[in-house]
Parts: C-alpha cells; sequence; structure tokens
C-alpha cells in the first residue's frame, strides 16, 4: 500500500474508534398512572350497557354489534375509500425518503466521450513554432482528437458524531408517524360507517314511529269530527287536533332527508359516487346492542391509540433532529475514492496505462456561521418542546375522551329506563281510558290526549335507543386498537 494510502487509512480507523454520537437520546414518556378514567363522583357502570375497564378490546370494535350488513360495507370502505388511500400514499412517501437520505455510503459511474481540440500555442506565449518537448515527436498544429472516459467514484461519510445516525432516526420516526396516521385515518373511517348505518336505522325507526303517530292523529281527528257532529266537540277541537296531524306530517320530510344524506355519506366513504352504490336500508334489527363494552386500562391506551401514538412518535423525531443539529456543530471527515480509464480510442481504454486513481479524506469544521448553527440547534430543542407539549395535550384529550363517553353510557341507561318506564306509565293510562270511553265515562278529548302522550313517549324512548347505541359506539371506537396491517389491506371478518 501506498504512503498516501496508508495515511488516509490511519485516518479513518483513527475517526472510527473516536466517532460518538450526541444530542439527546429518546425515551417515551411515562404515562398517567391512574387505573380509571372518571372524575370521582361521576357516574359510570351504571344500567344495562356496563363499560369493563381492563377487559380485552376487540380489533374489529363494530362487530360487536352482530350485523354481516355492517361488515360488507366496512370491508368495501377500508378497501375503496380515497382517505385512506392517500395515508397509505403518504406512508409510503415517508418511507421512500428514509431510503433515499440516509445513506452514508454513495458509490457513483461515468462514463463518456468527448472531442478536444487542444491548444499548444497557449504552452509557447502564441508561438507554436517555439513548442517542442525533448524526446517527444512533434505535434501538429492544435490538434483535435477524441477522449473516452470510464470510472466510477465512491464517497463515505464517517459521521463522526452522528449527523447522519440522527437524520436517519428523525425519519424513521417520521415514517412510525405516518403509520399511525394511516390508523387513526382507518379508525375514523370505521367510526363514520358506523355513524352512517346508525343514522339509517335510526331515520327508519324514526319514520315508522312518526307515520304511526300520524295515523294516530288521523284516527283521533276522525273521532273528534264525529264528536263535533254530534255535537260533542267544538270547532276549536278540531282545528287543535287538525293542526297537531300538520306538525307531525311535517316532520316526516326532515327524516327522509337525514336517511338520504347518511346514504350519500356512506356512499362516499366506500369511494362510490352516490349514484353508483345503494347503501342496504339498516333498521333496527340490523344491530344487537353488546351489554358489555370492553374498554383498556389507562397504561395500555397509551399503547393503542393511534393518535397517541403519532404524537410520541412525531415528539420522537423532534428529539432526533435534537440530536442532528448537535452533531452538525461538531467536524467530520468524508472519505472518497475514484478510479478513471481515459484513452484516446476504445480499444484502448483498459490498458493499465490508461488507469488513473484518487484516495483522499476531507475533513469538515465549522469555524464561523453566524450563530447560524446554535440558532438552528436552538430551534430544534424548541420545535421538541412543542412536539412534547402537543404529545401531552394528545394523552389528556384522549383520556377526557373516554371519560365523557362513560358517563354519557351511564347517563344514557338512566335516561333509557327513565323512558321506559314512562311509557309503560303511559301505556296503561292508555288501556285505562280506553275501557273507561267504552264504557262512557270518559270523552273523546281525554281519549286523545292520553293516546297523543303515549305516541310522543315512544318516540322519545326510540330517540333515546339511538343516542344509547351511538354512545356504545362512540366508547369501542375511542379505545379500539388497530391490528398491524389492517388499515393496509380490506377488513376481514367472519
Amino acid at each position: 500500500m501506498t504512503t498516501a494510502g496508508r495515511a488516509i487509512l490511519s485516518t479513518a480507523v483513527a475517526a472510527l474508534l473516536a466517532a460518538c454520537t450526541v444530542g439527546p437520546n429518546f425515551r417515551p414518556p411515562t404515562g398517567p398512572s391512574e387505573a380509571t378514567y372518571a372524575t370521582p363522583g361521576d357516574d359510570i357502570d351504571n344500567g344495562a350497557v356496563r363499560a369493563a375497564i381492563g377487559e380485552k378490546v376487540v380489533s374489529d370494535w363494530w362487530t360487536l354489534f352482530r350485523s354481516p350488513e355492517l361488515d360488507r360495507v366496512m370491508r368495501e370502505a377500508v378497501a375503496g375509500n380515497p382517505t385512506l388511500a392517500e395515508a397509505r400514499g403518504r406512508l409510503e412517501a415517508a418511507h421512500q425518503e428514509v431510503i433515499a437520505q440516509t445513506g452514508k455510503l454513495m458509490i457513483d459511474a461515468n462514463a463518456g466521450v468527448e472531442r478536444e481540440r487542444l491548444n499548444l500555442g497557449a504552452f509557447s506565449g502564441g508561438s507554436f513554432s517555439s513548442f517542442s518537448i525533448p524526446g517527444f515527436p512533434s505535434f501538429p498544429n492544435n490538434p483535435e482528437f477524441n477522449l473516452y472516459t470510464l470510472g466510477g467514484s465512491l464517497s463515505y461519510n464517517l459521521d463522526l458524531f452522528g449527523a447522519v445516525k440522527r437524520r436517519k432516526e428523525s425519519l424513521l420516526a417520521t415514517e412510525q408517524a405516518q403509520a399511525r396516521a394511516l390508523d387513526a385515518a382507518y379508525l375514523t373511517l370505521t367510526g363514520q360507517v358506523v355513524v352512517q348505518a346508525f343514522t339509517i336505522a335510526d331515520a327508519n325507526l324514526q319514520l315508522d314511529e312518526l307515520n304511526d303517530v300520524v295515523a294516530h292523529d288521523q284516527s283521533d281527528l276522525d273521532m273528534v269530527r264525529r264528536a263535533y257532529a254530534a255535537g260533542g266537540a267544538s270547532a276549536a277541537d278540531v282545528a287543535g287536533l287538525e293542526s297537531q296531524l300538520a306538525q307531525d306530517q311535517s316532520q316526516l320530510p326532515a327524516q327522509r332527508q337525514r336517511r338520504e344524506a347518511a346514504r350519500h355519506q356512506l356512499a362516499i366513504l366506500v369511494g362510490k359516487p352516490p349514484a353508483d352504490w345503494t347503501a342496504p336500508d339498516f333498521t333496527a334489527r340490523s344491530f344487537t346492542m353488546p351489554q358489555t363494552l370492553p374498554v383498556s386500562v389507562p397504561s395500555e391506551l397509551l399503547h393503542n391509540r393511534p393518535d397517541i401514538r403519532e404524537a410520541e412518535a412525531r415528539l420522537h423525531s423532534a428529539v432526533a433532529e435534537v440530536g442532528e443539529a448537535t452533531a452538525n456543530l461538531y467536524p467530520n471527515i468524508n472519505l472518497t475514492a475514484t478510479l478513471e480509464q481515459s484513452a484516446l480510442s476504445p480499444d484502448k481504454l483498459f490498458a493499465a496505462t490508461s488507469t488513473g486513481w484518487t484516495l483522499a479524506a476531507g475533513l469538515t469544521a465549522p469555524i464561523f456561521h453566524s450563530g447560524e448553527l446554535k440558532a438552528k440547534q436552538r430551534e430544534a430543542e424548541a420545535n421538541a418542546r412543542v412536539a412534547l407539549a402537543a404529545y401531552e395535550l394528545t394523552v389528556l384529550q384522549a383520556f377526557g375522551q373516554v371519560a365523557d363517553v362513560l358517563s354519557a353510557i351511564a347517563h344514557d341507561n338512566q335516561a333509557y329506563e327513565a323512558q321506559r318506564r314512562a311509557l309503560e306509565a303511559a301505556q296503561s293510562r292508555v288501556d285505562m281510558m280506553r275501557r273507561g270511553y267504552a264504557l262512557g265515562g270518559v270523552s273523546e278529548l281525554q281519549l286523545v290526549d292520553a293516546e297523543r302522550d303515549w305516541s310522543r313517549t315512544r318516540l322519545a324512548v326510540t330517540q333515546q335507543s339511538y343516542s344509547r347505541a351511538g354512545d356504545a359506539a362512540a366508547l369501542l371506537y375511542t379505545v379500539a386498537d388497530v391490528p398491524p396491517g389492517a388499515a393496509e389491506q380490506p377488513t376481514k371478518t367472519d
């Protein structure tokens, strides 16, 4: 080995032995140590639908509602939703950026042919006749020739203080953040599909109830009209029932619009124009209300929620960028080597006499950057503090969201039970009024009032049922664990 080669090798070995990684090392933040979500005194686990904290969370959470129609729509949505496709593309772009920007070794090849004209007059002050080289034949005046070259170059960054390593760490963390963002998009999509399916079912149920109310209104109006004709009711009584009938009929278009809008939105979620895809006609019989809702404990929620994991990955990336900015304050060594073959004709290109090479070690060290590098380090540190605050806020919001839904389910249970008792009482009153009317002891208007109260109470029970089902879905959605790869391929369900 030549003296120059030994010197470069010695420099490289010494640099490798002295290499180190500067800057902070990322450690995941510790989460809250509480075993529950609710504030002391909150109403939770109260009623028929119970939240079971600590039980295993179901990944395909919507399957707890036991709806084959919903499962089919969910598979179509995961396969065709444009928002999910966009998130997949962002993940792929982040992955390719990791591959493209984190290499320390670069090898390039080059080949070329040139046509050159040599100005020999430049060597003799403009007089070619005085130009000669002892021992060489004379040259023609300003000769023209072809020059063929073939070679390659190699460059290796020793990364003495870990700038490249920290850059790769940051990009890998960003890729992880994009993967968790894809999971979050997947989870949001499943939640939106369930909401629209529930909305269709509830609109159908409300339409059934309202049509029944309208039918009762019409029956009551007919009865009061007969009483008016017989002198047992006033014109004001008839007008009042006509107004009530019109008011109840006016609620029907709003529920039809609600159902149609949900159908349109469901088509968009599966990636189809509303004219090309028809949503299932979900009804209350399409779903079974789960009585137990599995909820992960707070410590597990930190590892299950995609938004929390995404925020943690972005914090990791920001901390790694602090290390990269710190490493840029220190010297670095880059090793280079080139090998080139040059000849005046192609057949001489690979001759030993056509070979040229270089070996070099280049040291770069920041001397004066007007505070730029230190400012960039401080900027990275500030960005890391921002990422930490964003992570902490994401955790707090997630815990607050679970606490909200837990208390909402308890209050749904209470309201549903109260509405059910009210319906039973209204039904008993109607039965008594009908018997009294048959015996002549109850007037038409008294019976109409009792039946109207019963219809309104039954409608309120159906509305409360929708609220309870929606909150149950919201709880399952907020604690769901997205399994690896679920967002990257169509969902499979039994």
